[in-house]
């Protein structure tokens, strides 16, 4: 079975929105979860964060826009 790659693509990007619009508004209850996607929690080189992703596929220029854009959407 061959898997479709941009459908996988595709819908790892959409669970990733998701999990970050929880816990950008505070939804998962999980204070290392802000910690992990703002980068606070590393250890070693310097890796690419969570919110840098992000930043990439919303085309927003830092994470307060995000976090207004993920306060003010409508459900």
């Amino acid at each position: 079975m061959k898997i479709n790659e941009g459908f996988l693509y595709h819908s790892i990007v959409k669970q990733k929105m998701a999990f970050a619009g929880h816990v950008v508004l505070g939804s998962s209850g999980d204070n290392n979860a802000i910690q992990i996607l703002e980068g606070k929690i590393a250890q070693g080189r310097p890796r690419r964060m969570w919110i840098d992703d992000v930043i990439d596929w919303t085309n927003l220029d830092s994470y307060a826009s995000i976090k207004r854009t993920a306060e003010d959407r409508i459900n």
